[in-house]
């Protein structure tokens, strides 16, 4: 899943749908001035280098795939869709990858019907399967289960074929724009953060062999497939956060596709090295084949 289709899945038949559509600049402070016996002038460091658009991006590439996982807040906006907004953990460590998120069902009518006590879908993605806690109308058919399983045969998409991922997708495909530019400082959460701004050529980016020093072909081919699933087919207009440590703390991705406007933003905090999503207990675990089946049987 990736960043669109990482916080979306056209999941169910009939009566569920899921939509829910993925260091500041480095400068050195000048020393306390120093005062020896034999002179009283200043001893001032010059500043270090300013880092070009493109480095920072590749170098912040690099520092969210060091990571493993990060709570995310998202705001997507898809044309048709409506807005959506979820909160949660994106676990993107290899051979771990998951997601955990509570989406707010508003007034999307499928939403609400799979909408816990809180008002909220809560989704779950391990081990390539998507899982939502039974709720409402369908804890009789769950046979006392608390989990409903959506695999490739019963999903609209097949989650298994779209992992979740963290920032590095976007920032690797930003350094490739050439209208990259530094926006300027700007608080994100409480803490500074240095915003850029790009358009992506995604054909370019397509063809791109630099960006695969920073993310792997398979990365960079999923995420174009995302792009162009989304509607996206010429650009990308992409804006990040970098924060300390050179870790994006907030991505936001617009387009134009043929329904309309397309956005997403995503803001990421706590960063760890650790994958934090399992998938719940087999026991606990009911499919829509088995829930249907004991529908049938009254």
């Amino acid at each position: 899943m990736y960043v669109r289709r990482s916080l979306a899945i056209a999941a169910m038949t009939g009566t569920l749908a899921l939509g829910l559509a993925a260091c500041g600049d480095s400068t050195t402070d000048a020393p306390k001035a120093e005062s020896t016996q034999s002179s009283v002038q200043n001893s001032v460091k010059p500043a270090a280098k300013e880092v070009a658009p493109a480095d920072r991006m590749r170098n912040a590439a690099k520092a969210v795939e060091q990571q493993a996982s990060a709570k995310v807040s998202v705001d997507s906006v898809e044309p048709g869709e409506g807005n959506t907004k979820a909160e949660g953990t994106l676990s993107w460590k290899k051979g771990s990858e998951g997601a955990e998120l509570s989406m707010d069902a508003g007034s999307d009518p499928d939403l609400r019907e799979m909408a816990g006590p809180d008002g909220k879908v809560h989704m779950t993605m391990a081990n390539g399967s998507v899982y939502f806690p039974v709720a409402g109308e369908m804890v009789e058919m769950a046979g006392g289960k608390k989990w409903l399983k959506l695999d490739g045969s019963a999903a609209e998409d097949n989650p298994a074929d779209d992992l979740p991922h963290g920032p590095a997708a976007s920032l690797a495909a930003l350094s490739t724009a050439t209208d990259l530019a530094k926006v300027g400082k700007e608080q994100v959460a409480g803490a500074e953060a240095t915003h850029y701004a790009g358009t992506v050529d995604i054909k370019k980016l397509a063809a791109d062999s630099a960006v695969l020093k920073v993310i792997s072909k398979d990365e960079r081919d999923a995420y174009i497939k995302e792009l162009h699933t989304t509607g996206l087919k010429a650009t990308v207009k992409i804006e990040v956060w970098i924060g300390a440590d050179d870790l994006a703390v907030k991505t936001m991705e617009s387009g134009s596709t043929a329904k309309g406007t397309s956005k997403v933003t995503i803001v990421y905090s706590g960063y760890t090295r650790t994958a934090t999503v399992e998938a719940p207990a087999a026991k606990d675990v009911t499919t829509l084949a088995e829930m249907m089946q004991n529908a049938a049987q009254g």
